[in-house]
C-alpha cells in the first residue's frame, strides 16, 4: 500500500486546520498539542455552544495557539464546519484549503498530518481519510451505518467511497464556496458535501487508523434523528417516487377498467396517460423537495421530458412483453417500473437537476490502496 507523505519541512503554511467542537474534554487539548508539534500553525476551534465547564479545555487550547471561534447556542456540526470554512477563507486567503478533523480523539495527529501532505500534493482534489470497519472494537452501528451509505452512495453517485461518514477531509480552495452552499447544519452536511463534491473534483481516499474508544461514547451522534437527516436526500426521492408510483398504479388501474378491450392498444393509452399524470407529480416533488434544484424550470423541464419519454416507452414496451409471462399487467407493470425507478434516479440527479456550472471530475481512490 502506498502511502502519502510530505517530504519537505514540517511547517505547514498553506493548509488551515479546522476542528469543529460541542462539550469537549482533555483529547482536543491533547490534539492540539500534538498539531502545533508537528508544526501546524493555523488552527481554527469552533465552539459550538458548549457550556461553561468546557471554557477551561477551549482556553488551553488557545494558549498552544489555536484560533476560537464561538458559537452562542448549539446548532450543529453542520454549522459548525460552515463557521469555520467562512472564517479561514477570510483569515487566510493564501491557503490552500482546509482539513477538518474531529475533536473526541478519533483522528490521530499523524493522520491529520498526511492528510495536509495529501490535500498539498492534490490541491484540485477532495482528500478523504477512510477507515476500515472491519476490528472487533468497531461499534456494530458505525459499521451497519457506513455499509448502508456507501452502498447508497455508490448506487447514487457512480463512485465507491468506503468511509462516507469521515470527519477527516481535506478541502481544497475551489470547493469553499460550494461548502459554504451546502445545505444541513447537522450531521447530514457532511454527506450533502461529499454527493456534491463528486460531481466537481476528483476524490483521493487515503487510508487512516480507525479509533473508537470506548465504544465511541463521546460521539454526539443521535442514531435515529441523526442517521434521518443524513438519509433526509435518498428518503424523499423514494417517499417522491412512492406517491408518484401510487398515482401512476391508480391512474393505470382505472383506465384499464374503462378503456375499450383491445388489450395491446389499452395498455399503451393507459400507460401513456398515468404516467403524464404521475410525472408532473414527480418532478414538481423532485424539483422543490428532493433536489431542492436552482436549476431553471425550462432546462430541468426539458431534460426530465426527455427522460420521461425514454422511461415511458421503455415502462410500455416491458410490460406488454412481460404480460405474455404473468397473469395479469399491474404485477408486470409494478415489476417493471420499480427497476426503472433506480435508473431514474441516477440520471435525475446528475442530468435533470444538476446545476448548470458543474464540471464532472474523474473519480479514483489513492493509488495501491487497500481498501
Amino acid at each position: 500500500m502506498n502511502s502519502v507523505t510530505y517530504t519537505g519541512s514540517r511547517s505547514f503554511v498553506h493548509s488551515t486546520i479546522l476542528i469543529p467542537a460541542y462539550q469537549p474534554g482533555e483529547p482536543l487539548v491533547h490534539l492540539v498539542e500534538e498539531l502545533t508539534k508537528l508544526g501546524m500553525q493555523h488552527i481554527l476551534i469552533v465552539d459550538d455552544g458548549s457550556d461553561e465547564s468546557t471554557h477551561p479545555y477551549f482556553l488551553r487550547a488557545e494558549r498552544l495557539g489555536a484560533r476560537i471561534l464561538h458559537h452562542d447556542k448549539n446548532a450543529g456540526k453542520g454549522a459548525a464546519l460552515r463557521t469555520g470554512i467562512r472564517a479561514a477563507k477570510n483569515l487566510y486567503p493564501s491557503d490552500l484549503g482546509i482539513v477538518t478533523a474531529d475533536a473526541d480523539g478519533q483522528h490521530l495527529p499523524e493522520d491529520i498530518h498526511r492528510v495536509m501532505a495529501a490535500l498539498e500534493q492534490h490541491s484540485d482534489h477532495l482528500i478523504l481519510g477512510v477507515r476500515r470497519f472491519t476490528g472487533e472494537d468497531v461499534p456494530r452501528r458505525s459499521r451497519f451505518g457506513n455499509r448502508i451509505t456507501s452502498a447508497f452512495f455508490r448506487l447514487s453517485t457512480g463512485v465507491k467511497v468506503t468511509d462516507t461518514q469521515t470527519g477527516l477531509r481535506g478541502i481544497p480552495r475551489s470547493l469553499y464556496d460550494l461548502a459554504l452552499s451546502t445545505e444541513g447544519d447537522r450531521y447530514e452536511y457532511e454527506m450533502h458535501l461529499l454527493e456534491d463534491a463528486v460531481k466537481e473534483v476528483p476524490i483521493f481516499q487515503l487510508p487512516i487508523t480507525t479509533v473508537y474508544e470506548d465504544g465511541n461514547k463521546c460521539s454526539h451522534f443521535r442514531p435515529i434523528r441523526d442517521s434521518l437527516r443524513v438519509y433526509r436526500r435518498p428518503i424523499r426521492f423514494v417517499t417522491g417516487s412512492l406517491l408518484s408510483s401510487g398515482l401512476d398504479l391508480l391512474l393505470f388501474w382505472i383506465l384499464m377498467q374503462v378503456l375499450p378491450p383491445d388489450y395491446a392498444l389499452t395498455i399503451t393509452i393507459a400507460t401513456v396517460i398515468a404516467r403524464a399524470g404521475s410525472g408532473v407529480m414527480n418532478f414538481t416533488l423532485n424539483q422543490f423537495w428532493c433536489f431542492k434544484s436552482k436549476e431553471k424550470l425550462t432546462r430541468s423541464g426539458r431534460r426530465y421530458f426527455i427522460l420521461f419519454i425514454l422511461q415511458m416507452g421503455l415502462s410500455a414496451g416491458l410490460v406488454s412483453l412481460m404480460t405474455t409471462m404473468l397473469t395479469t399487467a399491474l404485477p408486470a407493470k409494478l415489476l417493471v417500473d420499480t427497476g426503472l425507478s433506480v435508473f431514474s434516479y441516477y440520471i435525475q440527479k446528475h442530468w435533470v437537476f444538476r446545476r448548470k456550472d458543474v464540471q464532472h471530475g474523474k473519480y479514483h481512490q489513492a493509488a495501491g490502496a487497500a481498501l
